[in-house]
């Protein structure tokens, strides 16, 4: 993205490319780039004490269904490549919140990909969004104070 700032990020997990995550071309799969998407976002989450289980191991009875999810791929990642997964909340809804991603490599920041994404907030018994909860849109709020877009 041309407007891509990484400054924005407050948030980040670092990984290691694995060779079993590469391709037949060598480089960091495209399946591997969405999974550690997902893994940032579980982070991101469990850090704001936004749990997708319960302590007894089942799925909480609200959370994120992840409905729509956009990748650019910029640059190659290899094998042992050092690389950082960044993560925010970009705008909060009613009922849904809207995440950016970037993948760089630590060593130079160069950026492998970038991903958009929107989760809906839902009742996990009638399979329906839910408003989010005050307390829970206030944390997230919270946390990127200064990055969240305004609102229209």
């Amino acid at each position: 993205m041309n407007n891509f700032e990484l400054e924005g990020f407050r948030f980040y997990t670092p990984t290691k490319v694995r060779f079993c995550e590469t391709d037949a071309n060598g480089h960091l799969s495209h399946l591997s780039s969405v999974i550690y998407m997902e893994q940032a976002r579980c982070e991101y989450m469990n850090g704001l004490g936004l749990f997708f289980a319960n302590a007894d191991g089942n799925l909480a009875d609200k959370t994120f269904f992840l409905v729509s999810q956009s990748v650019e791929y910029k640059s190659q990642a290899h094998f042992n490549d050092n690389l950082d997964i960044y993560m925010k909340v970009s705008r909060i809804g009613t009922s849904s919140i809207e995440t950016q991603y970037a993948i760089v490599k630590r060593e130079n920041k160069q950026l492998v990909s970038f991903a958009t994404s929107t989760g809906v907030y839902v009742d996990v018994h009638t399979q329906k969004g839910t408003p989010l909860p005050e307390d829970l849109a206030s944390r997230i709020e919270q946390f990127e104070a200064a990055f969240l877009e305004q609102q229209q």
